[in-house]
């Protein structure tokens, strides 16, 4: 018997795509997105825009921010404290850290005080011509001494009595001159120039721990005297002097920060772990873990038991053990001075992703990545008074989640995978999505690399499930953007597809 022959038919197929964060490499899944603008996590399952930033100033050239009891701008040149200017630093990014009431800055050497608000240089020097040194000190009456009791201080300078050229510490200073222990110099007077100096390493990286300042130069760790960031020269015999120990090679240092009990010194593919309490019991540990890309020391921040960092293949979590790496779908990170801070459960991230510069946030909690905030880059973040701030390239101060108002956003989708595409078209999306009253968002599609084309506009005069029929299509490749302004809370994307035909 002959039978008639038939022609499969088509067939209608609902998917429902929850959206996830940024997937920029091969592996993403169907809901995720390929790019976007100021999004949050606030809305979980779903998206939704950030709460914007509160622009608190405006500086020129700006070169690095501390934050802590106070601000800290370094900006053309200028430090500002508070959003006054106390002095003049050089060119260039700078490293700083605060220990008791000093905040130091690095590599120009010097300090704020934050009670005062003064600024000071760390090392101090004065050169004398025909020094009379007598058995414990130096003999000059009406000397203005730049040193203070206690001080390390190196002496260079001495031809006639050569052995007096050495490091001591000071223990008086008065109108009659400056005073060491006994029989520590060869008494008579020293015809040439002679040097005094409180010197200060040249620092590269630097952090505070246990109340010293810590810092690597060359291949050279170095400590403070305890609570003192000014004295790196002081061996008194004291749990409160000062601490040095040279490493291994390895290239560079280039990041530390404490971490619980500990000091974590890294080099790019190495960290030289420093435990104990003081000179005395200080032990170093070498590992060959990931460690900070050079120039991306302002990446290390330290939040609930956990280290972050940027390294050569991207984010990490250092928890005292192998870091974990929690940037594999964000692809490569580019950019050699890159910062981030930790707020609010996520990492702020400063660097070029995708090929693009900008600032993304990672939701610890959710392990979601998203961008926070195109074409623009952070020189540095810092918590004071209970609020986080961010300096940008472009001199911009901001105060994180303060601002109000609406600002526009868009979230555009990976292209879906749907197994054939040739016999499959999508005829219609619906968005579950809340808006504020004022508020508008749109859906785009585009097919494969095609230009977009706007598809649907929404306001907020309507809440629920929003219907778009979308032009023919084939369901393998289509892209989805959406995009709006003000208050929106996007939960999912749901895609009716037609599948089936005549060429299944």
């Amino acid at each position: 018997m002959k039978l008639p022959y038939l022609y499969a038919g088509r067939r209608a197929v609902v998917r429902t795509e929850h959206l996830g964060g940024l997937c920029l490499t091969g592996e993403w899944r169907n809901g995720e997105l390929a790019g976007g603008d100021r999004l949050s996590t606030d809305g979980s399952p779903g998206l939704c825009p950030r709460v914007p930033p509160l622009t608190e100033g405006q500086y020129d050239a700006p070169q690095a921010l501390w934050a802590g009891s106070g601000l800290v701008v370094a900006a053309g040149g200028q430090l500002f404290y508070n959003g006054a200017p106390v002095g003049t630093v050089s060119a260039g990014p700078k490293q700083m850290a605060a220990v008791g009431t000093c905040v130091v800055i690095f590599p120009d050497k010097k300090y704020i005080d934050t009670v005062t608000g003064q600024m000071g240089d760390m090392e101090a020097a004065i050169t004398l011509s025909g020094a009379v040194f007598e058995s414990g000190g130096i003999a000059r009456a009406g000397v203005d001494w730049p040193f203070a009791v206690g001080d390390g201080v190196t002496i260079t300078g001495c031809s006639e009595y050569e052995q007096n050229n050495q490091t001591l510490i000071i223990r008086n200073v008065d109108e009659n001159g400056l005073w060491f222990d006994d029989g520590v110099f060869d008494a008579g007077t020293e015809p040439g120039p002679v040097t005094l100096q409180r010197r200060v390493p040249d620092l590269e990286v630097v952090c505070e721990s246990g109340n010293r300042l810590w810092g690597c130069a060359g291949n050279t760790i170095y400590g403070s005297r305890l609570g003192d960031p000014l004295n790196f020269f002081v061996y008194d015999g004291l749990s409160t002097d000062s601490y040095a120990l040279e490493t291994a090679g390895g290239g560079a240092f280039t990041g530390c920060a404490p971490y619980s009990s500990h000091i974590v010194f890294f080099k790019e593919n190495m960290a030289c772990k420093l435990y104990g309490t003081r000179p005395a019991n200080y032990q170093l540990m070498t590992v060959r873990i990931p460690g900070v890309r050079r120039g991306c020391a302002g990446t290390l921040w330290n939040d609930s038991e956990d280290l972050y960092y940027l390294g050569a293949m991207g984010l990490y979590a250092y928890a005292g053990g192998v870091p974990e790496l929690l940037s594999d779908r964000l692809g490569p990170i580019e950019g050699s001075a890159a910062c981030g801070c930790v707020w609010m459960g996520r990492y702020y991230l400063s660097a070029v992703v995708g090929g693009r510069p900008g600032i993304c946030t990672y939701d610890i909690r959710r392990r979601v990545w998203l961008p926070w905030e195109n074409d623009t880059q952070a020189v540095g973040f810092g918590e004071t008074g209970g609020q986080m701030r961010l300096l940008t390239r472009d001199g911009r101060l901001l105060l994180l989640d303060a601002g109000s108002g609406g600002e526009e956003w868009s979230a555009e989708l990976r292209p879906f995978r749907d197994g054939t595409g040739r016999s499959s078209r999508c005829t219609s999306v619906v968005i579950d999505a809340q808006a504020s009253p004022g508020a508008w968002f749109a859906l785009d599609w585009a097919a494969r690399e095609g230009a977009w084309q706007q598809a649907a506009l929404f306001d907020g005069r309507r809440q629920g499930l929003r219907t778009v029929r979308l032009p023919p299509n084939r369901g393998s490749g289509l892209r989805l953007r959406l995009r709006g302004c003000g208050d929106c809370r996007i939960r999912a994307v749901e895609r009716r597809l037609s599948v089936g035909g005549a060429e299944e």
